[in-house]
C-alpha cells in the first residue's frame, strides 16, 4: 500500500530501519539475530519494502548479510543520543519525505500491520504512532511527516536522552490505538531474556497453531 492519487496532500512516504547501534542489553547484534531461517534486518527490510518504493538503514550497525548490505545507509547526525539521532538524519537527508520507520528487533511485523498504518495517515498532522493497551506510545512502526523536523530537534536539544515518548502530548501528532490482531506484532526484542520468550512463544504457537 503506497501513497496514490487518493491522498494527494500527504508527502511521498519513504521507509528506515534503525540498525540499533551497539546493541548493549542484547549482548549482541539484534540485526542479525535469526528468526525462521533469515535475520532480523532481512526480514524487517523485505516486510517494509512490501510497502514503500524506497528502503534506507538508519545508524551504524554490524556487518550486515549481503540481501540488505546494498541497501543506502544514513549515518546518524552527530551529538543526539538514541533512535532520535537517526530519525533526525533520515529527515535531513530526504525532507520533503515522510518517514515510515521501523527498529531492527521488531521480527514479527508484517505487510497487514504496515499498511494499517499507513492506512492512518492524515493530512496536517505531523506524526502518526501506535498506542498498545498500556498506554505509552511505540515510536516503532512509526510515520515521521516533514513538519516533525522542529519538533524532534526540540527534543534533541531538551536533554530528555532522545526519547520519543513527548511527541504524543503534541496536539498535531495522530496517536491510533493497536487492532487486537496485530498488536503482537509490535513485540520487540531489546534483551536476551526477552529473546528467550519471544522463541519460547514460538515454540508454542507451533506445537499448537490454534492457541490464542
Amino acid at each position: 500500500m503506497r501513497n496514490g492519487p487518493e491522498s494527494p496532500t500527504l508527502a511521498p512516504l519513504v521507509g528506515g530501519i534503525l540498525l540499533g547501534g551497539a546493541s548493549r542489553r542484547m549482548g549482541s547484534a539484534k540485526a542479525l539475530l535469526d528468526w525462521q531461517g533469515e535475520s532480523f534486518v532481512e526480514r524487517i527490510a523485505a516486510t517494509l519494502a512490501s510497502v514503500v518504493p524506497e528502503v534506507s538503514l538508519l545508524g551504524r550497525g554490524p556487518d550486515l548479510p549481503a540481501r540488505v548490505a546494498g541497501l543506502p545507509t544514513i549515518a546518524d547526525v552527530a551529538g543526539v543520543e538514541g533512535p532520535l539521532a537517526g530519525i533526525l538524519a533520515a529527515l535531513a537527508t530526504r525532507p520533503e519525505a515522510a518517514w515510515l520507520v521501523l527498529s531492527c528487533d521488531q521480527p514479527l511485523i508484517s505487510q497487514s500491520a504496515l499498511e494499517w498504518l499507513i492506512g492512518e495517515r492524515r493530512p496536517g498532522r505531523i506524526a502518526l504512532f501506535p498506542r498498545l493497551a498500556r498506554g505509552r506510545i511505540e515510536p516503532f512502526p512509526g510515520i515521521y511527516e516533514p513538519a516533525c523536523l522542529p519538533a524532534l530537534l526540540a527534543l534533541a536539544g531538551g536533554g530528555r536522552s532522545g526519547s520519543l515518548q513527548p511527541l504524543a502530548e503534541l496536539a498535531h501528532v495522530r496517536v491510533v490505538p493497536v487492532p487486537a490482531a496485530l498488536a503482537g506484532e509490535l513485540r520487540g526484542v531489546n534483551t536476551p531474556e526477552e529473546w528467550a520468550v519471544l522463541r519460547r512463544d514460538a515454540g508454542r504457537t507451533a506445537k499448537d497453531p490454534h492457541r490464542a
